[in-house]
């Protein structure tokens, strides 16, 4: 297991990532791009795109291209990638949108469908160690003749939403639209090495997500961004047009 030194600020590979390393880098950027990763969540974000680099130059050393000039191409794409980010940063920052209580409320409701949360179920059940055993204690079971906790010592599964590619039958039957709580499966399932005999134990209604739940507010925040972004983006693609007009080679 690699371990990060104590001082450095990752590992990647056999490299560390000190914090010379990133003061570096940081130095490299614009007074924009400096401002935009100033504090802790910006200077995690210059950590992510310096460890992103060393990914770029290892793969590129492994296959042997560590002189091409391709690969410093691509560290400094990297390099003006964070710079594009502080720019857009300062010309639409997160923070102006998280504050735009009306605007995300907006979106909120007309995305509400977006939301929402899964009916989840739990069965209660007991185990058999061959199908034969299991039909046969439901058919008892199905009759009235006993509880389903006479059959044997009873397990408890944790609540799930419907995954009929992960679970194919089993959660058919576990999600069938007529079942109750207390009402048994109509046939035996498959867990494992076992068969177990079950029933429903309880029904978490599918409901919707809080406006003011954090995942919630997070995506409103991403989205309301990405909807105002274009012609954000294009302006600053005007502007860096005229400052550097393209000169023939």
């Amino acid at each position: 297991m690699d371990v990060v030194p104590e001082g450095a600020l990752a590992r990647v590979g056999n490299e560390v990532i000190e914090a010379q390393q990133v003061e570096e880098t940081h130095a490299q950027l614009g007074a924009f791009g400096q401002a935009r990763f100033r504090g802790p969540d910006g200077q995690r974000a210059l950590i992510d795109a310096v460890i992103a680099e060393e990914l770029l130059v290892q793969e590129a050393r492994d296959e042997g291209l560590a002189q091409d000039p391709r690969v410093r191409f691509a560290v400094l794409e990297e390099l003006a990638e964070l710079q594009r980010a502080a720019m857009l940063e300062r010309r639409l920052p997160r923070a102006e949108i998280a504050a735009d209580t009306a605007a995300l409320r907006a979106r909120y409701q007309a995305e509400r469908t977006s939301f929402t949360t899964p009916e989840r179920r739990r069965m209660r059940a007991v185990r058999f160690e061959t199908w034969e055993q299991a039909d046969a204690a439901l058919a008892r079971r199905l009759a009235g003749e006993v509880e389903l906790g006479e059959l044997g010592e009873l397990v408890h599964t944790i609540a799930m939403k419907r995954d009929d590619r992960e679970y194919p039958g089993f959660h058919a039957l576990l999600f069938d639209p007529s079942l109750a709580v207390g009402d048994p499966l109509r046939f035996p399932v498959i867990s494992g090495a076992n068969v177990l005999v079950g029933e429903l134990e309880s029904i978490e209604p599918a409901g919707v997500l809080d406006f003011d739940d954090p995942e919630v507010q997070e995506a409103l925040v991403e989205r309301e961004r990405a909807a105002r972004l274009p012609p954000i983006e294009a302006e600053l693609v005007r502007e860096l047009a005229e400052r550097f007009p393209e000169t023939a080679p």
